[in-house]
């Protein structure tokens, strides 16, 4: 339906027929102008063939009656003339153009004329007698046909006029009145209650067409409004009671009153709103009393202290403090810009005035971006967490503090013991010299475990002494060239690889950001272990690769030693974890320690897998050279 210039609703079917009746028209007059068109050109045609038929019928008598000057026979001629169809105007003339006889008038505009000469043939020559002038006017020419292309416009309007009349009987019972109930039926859909809408009653009988495919949609789409408007609210409980009983602070606010007042103030403002708010601090507290809180859930009113919603929101402008004014106005620098999201960190009051640090989350939710009309505003108390980190962090300082002063303690505790220890491996060494040969033989052997456990506790003492020195991060991290240093601790190692035979080979190896004195003493240890683990009667071979795994770089020492039992691999690098007795393998069980504990100063981890072949694979690994954070060198991933 469509509605008229004074409101009067025009039905589909009027519609229809103006339509189809302004087309018949424009078809009737594109018809009978073609018809009129024809019908000229076939009475000029006409008109013509009785030009041929005066010359043929009428020139001779006419050129007789001029040559023997009979006026009355001639007259007669030009009135039979002028008496055919169309012909407005004869006359005859004499050679001196003098008129000798005249029929009919001159017409307004000529369609055809001929002229005639009018010849004698006197004593063998043709002499000119005069000229007969025979006129067709276009109204006499064009007046019949009028009449009947007027004749055939009105037949054929009475004919669509009918036509039309018919049909829109016809069409009105079969299209308006069944959308006239459909319409009907839709506006009652907006009263009516959705969960259960009413059923579309057709007032005409059934049938097998279009509209009864559509009253059948009708019927589906209410089905489909009902169940989609239960499931509306069922979502809309959801997310209200979701609403009501997050545990952080949610407000629902209106900002278009907010976006309004921006967008007026533009041309004051200028391109800079940070510097405009900042000249103009008023502007932003007159902004804010434009947002309307729409509601506001539990978490919010015990955030703030309120015993109820109105008591909160009555009391809003206690609420701020600067920190909330900051918020507030990078709020507003994000609706200038256009935002949809925003977290900033800001400050509230609770109405018993204390004060809260929040962390405030701006989201504007789909469909709501044009116009500001519903804003989610979450406040994340961070109050306690901020306490706590700020706890943190002074634990942190006291704790860095205890351990600069531990590692003090540790420096002067491991250089005071040296002195005793080493007096006691120096005079047990000259007692048991001093009193060779002069005592019994079960004296000497307690001499003998003498001398060796202080030489045991000074091995120990040392050893202390490096694992607390590879923890501490005094030199910074930079690249070494991992081959070279292989090169140079194979080279301090030379006299044990000469003595055992051993083959220490070696592939590619990639450079790495580390402590390079740290890095050798690691390769020392691991080296060392290799050589003095091996299998009895056996010469030592040792393989150190590595693979670039693009941030880190994987390390694996090979030996075919006499392995580590899979029980105690995570054992051996404890302190003074020792597998073998010092009578069979010397050392004081901490080399392995301070291998871990040079891997972890470096980000990276050490472990050890047993070899199916025999012996131990030692894989660490490094960062490497360019990697972006060498602090962090991943964990092992397999070689």
């Amino acid at each position: 339906m469509s509605m008229g210039a004074g409101g009067s609703r025009i039905s589909l079917a009027h519609q229809m027929i103006l339509r189809l009746g302004l087309a018949g028209v424009v078809i009737v007059l594109a018809v009978t102008g073609a018809l009129l068109a024809l019908d000229y050109q076939l009475a000029r045609a006409r008109a013509g063939e009785r030009l041929v038929q005066v010359e043929k019928s009428y020139l001779p008598g006419i050129a007789e009656n001029v040559w023997l000057d009979d006026r009355e026979r001639l007259g007669l001629l030009v009135m039979g003339i002028d008496s055919l169809p169309a012909v407005s105007l004869v006359e005859v003339r004499d050679p001196g153009g003098a008129p000798l006889a005249t029929a009919g008038a001159t017409p307004a505009v000529d369609a055809l004329e001929r002229v005639y000469p009018l010849v004698r043939t006197y004593l063998g020559q043709q002499r000119d007698i005069g000229t007969l002038r025979v006129v067709i006017g276009r109204d006499e020419l064009t007046r019949p046909v009028l009449q009947r292309a007027w004749m055939v416009l009105l037949a054929s309007l009475v004919l669509v006029g009918g036509l039309l009349t018919v049909l829109f009987h016809l069409v009105a019972p079969l299209v308006t009145r069944p959308l006239e109930e459909m319409a009907a039926y839709a506006r009652s859909l907006a009263a009516a209650d959705l969960t259960n809408p009413p059923a579309l009653e057709r007032g005409r009988g059934g049938g097998d067409d279009e509209f009864a495919d559509l009253a059948i949609a009708f019927g589906e789409m209410r089905r489909a409004i009902r169940l989609s408007y239960q499931a509306l609210q069922d979502s809309e409980a959801r997310h209200r009671m979701l609403f009501t009983a997050s545990p952080v602070s949610l407000w629902e606010e209106d900002f278009s009153a907010v976006k309004t007042m921006l967008d007026q103030a533009r041309p004051i403002i200028g391109a800079d709103l940070d510097a405009y708010l900042a000249a103009n601090p008023a502007f932003a507290d007159a902004a804010a009393a434009r947002v309307r809180v729409i509601d506001v859930n539990t978490a919010t009113l015990a955030l703030h202290r309120a015993p109820d919603r109105e008591a909160l929101l009555g009391a809003l402008d206690r609420t701020f403090t600067p920190g909330s004014r900051d918020a507030f106005r990078r709020q507003l620098l994000a609706i200038w810009h256009g935002e949809r999201e925003l977290s900033v960190e800001g400050e509230v009051r609770a109405l018993d005035g204390e004060r809260r640090d929040v962390v405030v989350h701006w989201v504007v939710p789909e469909g709501h971006g044009a116009t500001l009309d519903r804003v989610i505003v979450a406040l994340e108390d961070i109050t306690d967490r901020r306490a706590m980190e700020q706890s943190l962090a002074m634990a942190v300082k006291e704790l860095q503090q205890s351990n600069r002063e531990l590692e003090r303690f540790h420096f002067a505790a491991f250089h005071d013991l040296q002195e005793p220890v080493r007096g006691i491996v120096s005079f047990a060494q000259l007692l048991r010299r001093h009193l060779h040969g002069t005592i019994d033989a079960e004296t000497e052997e307690f001499l003998r475990y003498l001398v060796a456990a202080a030489e045991r506790m000074q091995g120990q003492v040392e050893g202390l002494q490096g694992y607390a020195r590879a923890g501490t991060d005094a030199r910074p991290l930079m690249p070494v060239d991992m081959e070279a240093l292989l090169a140079e601790v194979r080279a301090a190692l030379a006299d044990i690889i000469l003595r055992s035979h051993a083959e220490v080979e070696s592939g590619p190896l990639p450079a790495v950001r580390g402590d390079r004195e740290q890095l050798a003493d690691l390769l020392r240890q691991l080296l060392g272990n290799a050589l003095k683990f091996a299998r009895p009667g056996a010469p030592p071979r040792v393989r150190v690769t590595a693979r670039d795994d693009g941030d880190t770089v994987l390390f694996v020492v090979e030996d075919d030693g006499i392995g580590v039992d899979p029980v105690f691999k995570d054992e051996i690098f404890q302190m003074f974890k020792r597998l073998h007795g010092p009578d069979r393998y010397p050392g004081a069980g901490i080399g392995l320690a301070i291998c871990r504990r040079i891997v972890a100063r470096h980000g990276g981890r050490i472990w050890v897998e047993p070899r199916p072949e025999g012996g131990s694979r030692f894989c660490f690994t490094l960062p490497a050279a360019d990697a972006e954070n060498p602090g962090d060198a991943g964990a092992p991933r397999g070689f």
